[in-house]
């Protein structure tokens, strides 16, 4: 396989029925540079990536590798060519370890009737040595994190020998470490092969590209170089608007402790401690952020709370009544709204249709339903309002919700859980790879239901968005809960310190 120096993609243009995706899109990324391509959810960046790997089919224009023109029929056909990407949404079969995802994409490791994974796990330690991208081969997918899984997406294209390399979010699951690390990489990694960078991180995209191409309705709207510009142009060429981030400015209004954790303990899906004597309170009219490095418990600590894990000992309490190990449908009569960490697999169905999605936990209430039978009008009606208030961007209600793009899923949940007027809500990761657009929305909804009174568990990775909005700040390391900071106390610094385990009690 020779080494990709050029790759143009020339007048692409993608219809899907009652829309057009792209239309006459070119872009083009050399040897030895970062071509960052950004734009608003649903500007058609991954139906443009997803035509490079073979996914789809477009309808008019090619691709031209090394100066020589082509059109991949399917993801084989692309990585024949050497063309590697790590989807935003991972592509991994969960119940089978990470070495044999890997090596369902190998076609010269079998043993006899056999895979020889032993040759596996070597390219394994090879690639993961040489990159710093440390995984576990022995590990489930179903067991590791968001975070850990994109590492295993990205182990595994440079496994199968990518030679102009895609990565569609690569850092919407890491730390701020693992960010300025990965970009590092790709810095060294871009001598030896092209690479096409899809982020909304606006500053990232600054840091690392050479150039960018910004889409916008499933047209270029702008290419030029990085340098040129700041982050701040950046935004408003991808919007059509100047975007103003919400902050956080407003006085305690110290209400009463509403959720309260008291020396919890509960095992993570391997049986090891994932919550250690885990205490955390929260009040009524106030966001708490919680930081924590991708695994120490955040995603355990979600369910504990909304009745999808057990707990070992301890207490917790809503409004003074125990919801530990409880039902989920119990905890959520008792009023708990809850933004699961991926939208896809846990926040909706993704083959049922948006308005179906936006009734998941009410359609057998008399709101919706009459005699145990769904009335329809109600459900349209439903869906048509909650579609004009929170923005939600699609062709029909009707539309299955697993076609949306990441950020108006995320709206279809966020409506879905506002519109019930619950009592609490825990939003997990609420922004992940979301348009800065979709996250300026999001933000603003959060501090507006803060203002009217609800209590919000805010757990994130990005430490802006938990200084910009968060009243105190609870740092959790290893199931454990190292310190509350009140926010005028926390810094990014501040924070990274306690993240790595190091207590600072002064």
């Amino acid at each position: 396989m020779n080494n990709i120096v050029s790759l143009k993609m020339e007048n692409i243009t993608k219809r899907f029925p009652g829309i057009l995706v792209l239309n006459q899109v070119n872009i083009e990324v050399h040897k030895g540079e970062v071509l960052a391509l950004v734009g608003e959810n649903g500007a058609g960046k991954t139906t443009l990536m997803n035509i490079l790997m073979g996914l789809y089919q477009c309808d008019e224009g090619f691709i031209e590798i090394n100066g020589e023109k082509t059109i991949f029929s399917s993801p084989s056909d692309a990585f024949a060519n050497g063309i590697g990407m790590v989807h935003q949404h991972y592509m991994l079969v969960p119940n089978l370890t990470v070495t044999e995802n890997i090596a369902l994409g190998f076609k010269k490791v079998q043993k006899g009737l056999r895979l020889n994974l032993k040759v596996v796990k070597e390219k394994i330690d090879e690639v993961s040595k040489k990159y710093g991208l440390h995984v576990d081969p022995d590990a489930y997918i179903w067991q590791l994190s968001v975070g850990e899984q994109q590492r295993v997406e990205l182990v595994k294209t440079l496994c199968l020998g990518a030679k102009c390399l895609i990565l569609d979010e690569p850092t919407s699951a890491l730390t701020p470490q693992e960010i300025d690390e990965l970009i590092q990489l790709l810095l060294v990694m871009k001598e030896e092969l092209p690479i096409i960078f899809i982020s909304h991180k606006l500053q990232e995209v600054k840091d690392l590209s050479d150039r960018v191409s910004i889409l916008r309705h499933g047209e270029i709207v702008f290419e030029g170089k990085t340098k040129e510009h700041s982050p701040s142009s950046i935004a408003s060429l991808m919007t059509g608007h100047e975007i103003i981030m919400a902050v956080n400015n407003e006085e305690d209004q110290g209400g009463e402790n509403i959720l309260c954790l008291k020396d919890v303990n509960a095992k993570g899906d391997r049986a090891f401690l994932a919550l250690n004597e885990l205490n955390l309170n929260i009040r009524a009219g106030e966001i708490v952020g919680l930081a924590g490095v991708s695994g120490n418990g955040q995603k355990e600590l979600a369910q504990v709370i909304n009745g999808l894990r057990k707990i070992e000992k301890g207490s917790i309490t809503f409004y003074g009544e125990s919801i530990a190990n409880k039902s989920p449908n119990f905890v959520i009569n008792k009023g708990m709204g809850y933004i699961p960490e991926d939208r896809n697999s846990e926040g909706i169905v993704p083959r049922f249709s948006m308005k179906e999605n936006l009734i998941l936990k009410d359609c057998d209430s008399d709101k919706f339903s009459k005699h145990k039978i769904i009335d329809s009008d109600k459900v349209d009606a439903n869906a048509d309002a909650l579609k004009d208030m929170f923005d939600i961007r699609c062709a029909s209600t009707s539309t299955s919700a697993g076609s949306f793009s990441g950020g108006n899923i995320q709206k279809v949940i966020l409506a879905r859980e506002i519109s019930r007027k619950p009592k609490f809500l825990i939003a997990v990761y609420p922004t992940r790879g979301l348009d800065l657009g979709a996250v300026e929305f999001i933000h603003d909804t959060l501090l507006k239901k803060r203002n009217e009174g609800l209590g919000i568990l805010l757990i994130s990775e990005e430490l802006d968005e938990i200084l910009r909005l968060s009243d105190r700040i609870a740092v959790i390391f290893k199931g454990h809960i190292q310190k509350v900071l009140p926010k005028k106390d926390a810094d990014k610094q501040s924070l990274g310190i306690l993240m790595a385990g190091v207590k600072n009690d002064q």
